[in-house]
C-alpha cells in the first residue's frame, strides 16, 4: 500500500505543469503598426495573479494598468488599460504557454467600446 501511495504521488508530481511565473519579452504585431512587449507573471500564495505590461510603440515606452489576469494551465486571459497621445484604450490577451514561449493574440478597444486594433504577440521567457 506504501508504495502505491508513494508511486501515485511521484506520478501526479510528474505530471504537475511548470509555473508560468517569470518575466516574458518579445514583439506584437497589429493591423498597422509593430513593437516589443514585456509582460511579468507573478503568483501569490493564495492562487491569484498579477502582472506587469509594458510595450512600445515607434520609440515610446507604454506603461499599462492590469485589469484583470487570469492563468488556468496553459492559457493566460490577461486585459490591461493605457493612456497613448490622450486615447484611453484596454487591451484583452488570449495567450497559451508552450514550454518557455508565450504567444497568442491580443485586441484593443477605445474606453468608449470602439475598435482600436487587433493582432498577436510572441514572447519567450527571460527568468
Amino acid at each position: 500500500m506504501r508504495r502505491l501511495i508513494a508511486l501515485l504521488l511521484l506520478s501526479t508530481l510528474a505530471f504537475a505543469l511548470p509555473s508560468p511565473a517569470g518575466q516574458y519579452s518579445g514583439t506584437w504585431t497589429g493591423m498597422n503598426s509593430d513593437g516589443t512587449i514585456k509582460i511579468a507573471l507573478a503568483s501569490a500564495q493564495n492562487g491569484d495573479w498579477s502582472a506587469d505590461v509594458s510595450f512600445t510603440l515607434g520609440d515610446q515606452v507604454v506603461k499599462c494598468k492590469t485589469v484583470r489576469v487570469k492563468v488556468d494551465g496553459e492559457k493566460l486571459d490577461l486585459a490591461y488599460e493605457f493612456n497613448l497621445g490622450g486615447l484611453q484604450a484596454t487591451s484583452t490577451v488570449a495567450g497559451k504557454f508552450d514550454g518557455s514561449k508565450l504567444e497568442g493574440t491580443y485586441s484593443t478597444k477605445s474606453a468608449e467600446g470602439a475598435a482600436v486594433d487587433q493582432g498577436t504577440f510572441k514572447t519567450a521567457i527571460t527568468k
